[in-house]
């Protein structure tokens, strides 16, 4: 939730200040796009990836009166997180990065790097930055996800996760604003 607050309420400031400048919004919005972390938790990360483009589709049209349909288009890379990630049992890593890599394509990413299983514990070799190349390239290729561009959309779980993050993200978002604005805050 603060996640996805936090980044637009900056770039709304980054939006504000621009308009302010005279320029339009569809002039420089469809360039403008986002890096997002993937953590473990395989649904919330896919709700949170839905619900940002729901939010900024919004936060174009309805708040900054954007017309051109890019726009609206939320692009963003993902970074799978290191957070999760041991020392003790590496090749779990894989797994993690995995699954991680997998919520970022069921969400919707257009980017993505797949962290890789040693960076607990010193930087990447080239086997381990390989073995993430290939984990993008078995997801990609192998497992069918990326025929859809939703492809868990409709499913109750997920429906009812995004409509949660989409609100809690937005009234945070809110609370932001009446408190002056990001910078402010």
């Amino acid at each position: 939730i603060q996640e996805i607050a936090f980044s637009f309420s900056l770039v709304s400031e980054y939006i504000r200040r621009l308009l302010a400048r005279g320029m339009e919004i569809d002039e420089f919005a469809p360039r403008i796009a986002f890096f997002t972390s993937a953590h473990i938790d395989l649904l919330e990360e896919i709700a949170k990836l839905r619900a940002m483009r729901r939010i900024w589709a919004y936060l174009m049209k309805d708040t900054f009166g954007a017309k051109n349909p890019r726009s609206c288009w939320f692009r963003t890379a993902i970074q799978t997180s290191s957070l999760p990630l041991t020392a003790q049992q590496p090749l779990n890593n894989v797994v993690r990065a995995a699954i991680q890599t997998l919520a970022a394509v069921l969400g919707g990413s257009q980017s993505i790097h797949t962290t890789s299983y040693d960076e607990a514990y010193a930087l990447p070799t080239e086997e381990s930055h390989t073995l993430s190349i290939r984990t993008q390239q078995v997801i990609a290729y192998e497992t069918g996800v990326c025929r859809s561009a939703d492809p868990l959309g409709g499913s109750y779980a997920i429906e009812r996760l995004t409509d949660e993050i989409e609100e809690k993200a937005l009234s945070l978002m809110r609370t932001i604003d009446e408190k002056g604005g990001f910078l402010e805050c």
